[in-house]
């Protein structure tokens, strides 16, 4: 019974002084990264630098083949997600401005989010990214000149009347 309870202390003891996944991926950047240690079969150099045993080196090399793992499996997942937001169409609610924008008119689209899905559900898009929103293109560019007719309007109305023209200068002694 004692001899099974001191290979479990020192099985203990082995898990306890393992390293953390930071200070691994850091002594493998330094080593040039993951592809040079494997190359250089340098995997029993990373557990001495990190006071680990050199029996412990597939150890290491196992636990840094998991976190690469795990990471391309959740940037997979990021990729994913990002595309089905990408790959969806969106609604545009209106359109709230134009400019242009290296030569090309933009304009600035107020997209018709789902609930929670975007805080400022607003962005400048190019004509071309807005094919199925010509009519609110068109209403949008109505409002615009409407708006500009207003304020012609009413610049001519506020501007000043011209001056009376001087009368002659009489020549008469």
């Amino acid at each position: 019974f004692f001899r099974a309870l001191a290979a479990v202390c020192v099985v203990c003891r082995r898990l306890q002084t393992m390293i953390d996944d930071a200070v691994l991926l850091e002594a493998v950047a330094k080593q040039g990264g993951y592809e040079e240690v494997e190359n250089e079969q340098a995997w029993g150099a990373i557990a001495k630098v990190l006071g680990q045993r050199k029996t412990d080196a597939s150890k290491l090399k196992q636990r840094y083949e998991e976190m690469l793992l795990a990471t391309a499996d959740a940037e997979k997942e990021d990729e994913d997600e990002e595309a089905q937001i990408i790959g969806r169409e969106h609604e545009v609610e209106d359109i709230l401005d134009d400019r242009i924008e290296a030569g090309e008119k933009q304009y600035l689209v107020k997209w018709r989010d789902e609930p929670g899905e975007f805080e400022d559900a607003s962005t400048w898009e190019p004509v071309d990214n807005l094919g199925g929103s010509r009519s609110l293109i068109a209403q949008y560019e109505r409002r615009k000149e409407a708006a500009a007719r207003l304020t012609d309007g009413c610049a001519a109305d506020s501007a000043p009347a011209a001056a009376p023209a001087a009368a002659p200068a009489s020549t008469a002694p």
